[in-house]
């Protein structure tokens, strides 16, 4: 077995793109832009005793997100007429495909509300496919115990459970990962995918290195990663996807292939086109 260890790491951005919610940006801000096939992963919350806040109506194309909530509540709504809210531990998979407009309130809880957002570029034959939305409350999400730690299959397989969302284009591995205090956990993984970890609480050791929540971690390859939380445990959110390996523009919430591609979506918008089939 080929150990992925520790490549490098660091601490969230702060960005400021919606009134009322604190956003850490992991990938997509001013360390790595785009991680192919990774273009976004916000870390998003609200205080508790918060009003409902989010991110208001606004248009994506050429991306699929996934969505993990840790606390409180999200709520979905698009222009397919979708409606959908999820609660801590739950997830939401949405298509934006060749076009779609949604909004996505936190809905805080005793704790307030807190959740993850991944983009994922759609593959260049997938970028008009229909757009589409799938949320799953945390009881529907697989989970397994293994020695020291419990993961959640929110995509992909992990020891023989596979998650709810198998129809993501890029067939990404996504796992919530609790770890004991002092306890190890290994988790296999496919050679050639682009990974990474974002510690969300505690803190761990991968080979070498260490990270304390909240940061990222980017893994070289292997076969297998290694993790072990400090005294006081961790979670953590492990991600991998083959990268696509083509053109990648994005223009604001729009990633297509080429400047064509951005041309031809904003005069969508422009003529009233978009999000309409």
């Amino acid at each position: 077995m080929k150990q992925r260890q520790f490549g490098f790491s660091y601490a969230p951005t702060s960005v400021n793109e919606a009134k009322g919610v604190t956003i850490n940006r992991v990938i997509g801000g001013e360390r790595v832009a785009i991680f192919d096939p990774f273009i976004l992963l916000d870390h998003a919350s609200i205080a508790a005793g918060s009003e409902v806040v989010g991110f208001k109506r606004h248009p994506h194309r050429g991306i699929e997100t996934l969505s993990f909530v840790i606390s409180g509540e999200v709520g979905h709504k698009d222009s397919n007429g979708n409606e959908g809210t999820v609660g801590p531990d739950g997830s939401q998979w949405m298509t934006a495909g060749n076009g779609i407009y949604h909004e996505e309130m936190l809905i805080p809880g005793p704790e307030g509300a807190e959740f993850l957002q991944l983009w994922f570029s759609l593959p260049q034959d997938q970028k008009r496919i229909p757009s589409g939305y799938a949320g799953a409350q945390a009881d529907t999400i697989p989970t397994v115990e293994v020695e020291g730690a419990k993961v959640a299959v929110v995509a992909g397989e992990f020891q023989g459970k596979s998650g709810v969302f198998p129809a993501i284009a890029v067939r990404p591995t996504v796992l919530d990962i609790a770890i004991d205090p002092s306890a190890t956990v290994e988790i296999p993984t496919i050679v050639g995918e682009a990974a990474f970890a974002y510690v969300v609480r505690g803190a761990v050791t991968i080979g070498e290195g260490s990270a304390t929540a909240p940061s990222v971690v980017f893994l070289t390859d292997g076969d297998l990663l290694t993790l072990t939380a400090k005294e006081d445990g961790a979670r953590v959110f492990y991600v991998s996807a083959k990268p696509l390996n083509e053109p990648i523009l994005q223009y604001r919430s729009f990633v297509m292939n080429t400047v064509e591609d951005i041309q031809e979506t904003v005069a969508m918008i422009q003529d009233g086109t978009f999000a309409k089939y």
